[in-house]
């Protein structure tokens, strides 16, 4: 009882660490790594793709170290599936770092992301260095992801919007089926499961679970939009469908053999 009472005081202090450590290289190793592109690096398309490497080894690093800590463990099934080019990757939305662990697995990695996150200071500097795609561009969002995915890029959404509420079905919007439609692009789905259920937006930092946390990520096989052409009318919101029930169904087999 004391070991495990003294694991979950470190834990804890550990995790709040980490955020203070996300925040201090959110803030200052954008400004750094924007000047030293800048001086090795001559054109804008290599430029971005430099920044993006860099967030990628970053978070990589970032998640390392909170293992190191103590603080979480992770599993990834399928990971070379991920170092391709031009991917379109879709993944459910369980907690707060589904994004820097996607981030951390893709070399190239490109997101769209929502606008507030731009005022966010942990964040802004990281997603105004890479030039990710803010979801506020309107008419110019597919214009944006199919520039994103022939330059070569892996273009990360989440097709629920925002994160999962625990308990409840997911949801998703039609907006990723469209980017997948409208740019002809397969999908390359991602199932995240967080083991035990924390970082929710019903849960604080200092929220941590009694046991530590496991991240689990799934990378599937393709899933071709080719059926999909032939009915343009109705065919976001099938594929819409089919993506929502696919995932159900991958949550379900897994959360249950991997956690049963």
């Amino acid at each position: 009882m004391i070991i495990r009472r003294l694991n979950y005081i470190w834990r804890l202090f550990a995790t709040g660490l980490c955020f203070i450590i996300f925040g201090i290289a959110g803030i200052t190793l954008p400004r750094i790594a924007s000047h030293w592109i800048r001086l090795t690096t001559r054109t804008p398309e290599a430029r971005q793709r430099k920044a993006r490497l860099f967030i990628h080894k970053s978070f990589r690093f970032y998640i390392h170290l909170m293992r190191a800590l103590g603080v979480l463990t992770w599993t990834v099934k399928g990971e070379e599936l991920l170092q391709r080019s031009g991917l379109l990757v879709l993944a459910n939305h369980p907690c707060l770092i589904d994004v820097v662990f996607l981030i951390a697995f893709i070399p190239n990695p490109d997101c769209i992301i929502k606008s507030r996150l731009l005022r966010n200071p942990a964040m802004s500097g990281y997603l105004r260095l890479t030039g990710f795609i803010s979801n506020d561009t309107g008419s110019e969002l597919i214009e944006d992801a199919q520039r994103s995915l022939a330059s070569g890029s892996a273009l990360i959404i989440f097709p629920e919007g925002t994160r999962t509420i625990p308990g409840k079905p997911l949801h998703f919007q039609r907006g990723a089926a469209n980017i997948a439609l409208r740019t002809h692009t397969n999908i390359t789905p991602v199932t995240i499961l967080c083991k035990p259920i924390t970082l929710t937006k019903n849960h604080s930092w200092y929220h941590i679970p009694s046991q530590k946390l496991h991240m689990t990520l799934l990378v599937g096989d393709d899933i071709s939009i080719d059926s999909y052409q032939q009915q343009p009318t109705l065919a976001a919101r099938q594929l819409t469908q089919d993506l929502q029930d696919y995932f159900t169904e991958e949550l379900r087999i897994h959360d249950n053999s991997i956690y049963g």
